[in-house]
């Protein structure tokens, strides 16, 4: 007779795809993890698969959509219980409906508690740093049987490795190679996109872009409004170019003119798709060696920061600038969201 698993390979499989509530899985995409929760689910749904994406009301409706208000929760004192009471929704619906794997993309600790007596594998894929309620939830609950982990780096890895009773599972992000295709022709300005936030360095990189005489063309949304306004307003000069919240398709074609994509990132980032974006275009990239950066590039694509100063940046950036467009995209194509996709259900073969 033959077992769940034998009968799933090389068949489709019902996966409930849990994301964060509280923002749309739709373009213009707030940050990385909607970008990746969204370009995933399009690539379960080609490869043949069935998906319920949990996540906010205003994602993108193709990928069967059970949405949840969270964001308009922000404004009531009682957040954090909506907030609950949706992922307990949300975990009640799988537990009512026959899937045959749980994929959890969001950050709260609710599916992970849930998942220890869950008649299902529940694999999350790690996207954030370990967070008071989230850590708890994993060092406690992570020795179950049923609960397996995803991450996206060697390096991130390491971060939550003291956390996790029963290791962890490597599968690098990915994206959609058709989408960035390779489209630099010209060398005019430096290019950056990205959450306008402390921790993503753009002060840093306009720093740099000034000390080296080349304009900075700079998207993303302006999600720390007096770090935009207190940093980054005064320090644009007149070449550069403040684009503002972007679709793919137009931060794509701005790769065109751009001769270095800049990460100056003051975290230690779990992986950093805009890096792949960039190499998919053809742009090179340099940055400074924090996260996952230093494993996503070779010396064909990019170029590492030796330290983390404005100097050293420069240094890099001139490194990567001579780069052959075709080579930067060579390198990317290791990180194709076919592979990523491929990996994952795999894996969710395995655990079947």
């Amino acid at each position: 007779m033959l077992s769940k698993r034998q009968k799933l390979q090389g068949s489709h499989m019902k996966i409930a795809v849990i994301a964060k509530t509280r923002l749309p899985i739709a373009e213009p995409f707030r940050g990385g993890l909607e970008s990746f929760t969204h370009s995933l689910c399009k690539e379960y749904i080609r490869l043949g698969h069935e998906i319920t994406l949990f996540a906010h009301v205003d994602s993108d409706p193709e990928l069967n959509i059970k949405g949840f208000y969270g964001q308009e929760y922000r404004m009531d004192d009682h957040f954090e219980i909506y907030e609950n009471d949706e992922y307990l929704s949300i975990l009640k619906f799988i537990e009512e409906n026959e899937f045959d794997v749980v994929h959890n993309n969001s950050t709260h600790e609710l599916p992970i508690i849930w998942g220890v007596k869950a008649s299902i594998p529940v694999v999350t894929t790690l996207h954030t740093p370990p967070i008071s309620k989230l850590k708890a939830a994993i060092t406690i609950c992570s020795g179950a049987e049923n609960l397996h982990f995803v991450i996206p780096s060697k390096s991130f890895e390491a971060t939550w490795r003291p956390y996790l009773n029963r290791g962890s599972k490597l599968i690098y992000n990915g994206v959609d190679l058709d989408k960035w295709p390779m489209i630099r022709n010209r060398r005019e300005y430096l290019f950056w996109f990205g959450r306008i936030v402390l921790a993503k360095g753009l002060d840093i990189a306009l720093d740099a872009a000034h000390e080296m005489g080349i304009p900075l063309k700079f998207a993303g949304p302006v999600d720390d409004k007096k770090y935009f306004d207190e940093q980054i307003k005064p320090r644009i000069r007149i070449k550069d170019t403040y684009l503002g919240h972007l679709q793919q398709s137009d931060l794509h074609a701005h790769m065109s003119g751009a001769t270095v994509m800049v990460n100056a990132v003051r975290w230690e980032e779990p992986f950093g798709l805009t890096n792949i974006e960039a190499m998919s275009s053809g742009v090179p990239v340099a940055g400074f060696d924090r996260g996952a950066f230093r494993e996503l590039i070779n010396i064909d694509s990019g170029a590492t920061a030796d330290q983390r100063n404005i100097k050293s940046l420069i240094k890099a950036i001139e490194t990567a600038i001579p780069l052959e467009s075709n080579k930067v995209r060579l390198h990317a194509e290791k990180f194709s969201l076919t592979k990523m996709a491929k990996r994952y259900i795999s894996y969710f073969e395995e655990l079947l």
